[in-house]
C-alpha cells in the first residue's frame, strides 16, 4: 500500500500513524551502476558494512537496496545481513559502544 502521494503528503488513516524514516538521512534513490555493484558484492559474500564503504552509501541504504533486490529475486539469503557481526541493526548501538568504552575506562581507574 503506497501511503505517500507525489507531493509527499501522507494519505494515512485517521488516528495515530507515522511515516517511517521521515527524519532519517536515508536516500532511497541510487544510480543503476551502484545498485548493480551492491548486488554483485553481496553475491560475492561481502559484508553489508564493506559494501557500504565501497559504494560510499549509508549502510541502511545498502540494506534497503538488498531487501528490494531480494523481493525482485536478484539476491538470496538477505538474512545473512542479520547474522553478521555488524551492529547495523542493533538499537542503541552507539550507547552500547560508549558504555563498553566507559566500563573499560572505569576499570582502569579503580585502585586496589
Amino acid at each position: 500500500m503506497n501511503t505517500l502521494t507525489a507531493t509527499r503528503m501522507p494519505n494515512l488513516p485517521k488516528g495515530k500513524s507515522r511515516i517511517l524514516f521521515e527524519d532519517k538521512d536515508i536516500e532511497f534513490g541510487l544510480p543503476e551502476w551502484q545498485e548493480n555493484k551492491i548486488i554483485d558484492l553481496w553475491n560475492q559474500r561481502k559484508s553489508l558494512i564493506y559494501i557500504a564503504k565501497t559504494v560510499r552509501r549509508n549502510p541502511h541504504e545498502v540494506f534497503f537496496t538488498l531487501y528490494e533486490a531480494q523481493m525482485d529475486g536478484k539476491v538470496s539469503n538477505i538474512g545473512r545481513a542479520f547474522m553478521e557481526s555488524s551492529t547495523l541493526l542493533v538499537p542503541g548501538k552507539e550507547q552500547l559502544k560508549n558504555g563498553r568504552s566507559n566500563t573499560n575506562n572505569s576499570k582502569k581507574n579503580v585502585q586496589t
